[in-house]
């Protein structure tokens, strides 16, 4: 087991931004995503329809 399984995903992260080849590491940090329970999957029109209420409000606040 490396030591990249003891790290946190913001570790993980953190290290992968200095170290982008490192690909054992890259494995380790997905594997820790995918493990996570209540991931929200949004298809292209749910983030469609968020643009467009962000640039609403963001008009409405102007």
């Amino acid at each position: 087991m490396s030591d990249f399984q003891h790290m946190t995903i913001e570790q993980l992260k953190a290290y992968l931004k200095h170290n982008q080849r490192d690909t054992e590491a890259f494995y380790v940090l997905m594997d820790k995503l995918n493990a996570k329970p209540n991931q929200k999957i949004y298809s292209a029109n749910q983030i469609e329809k968020l643009g467009e209420l962000i640039s609403s409000h963001d008009s409405k606040s102007s």
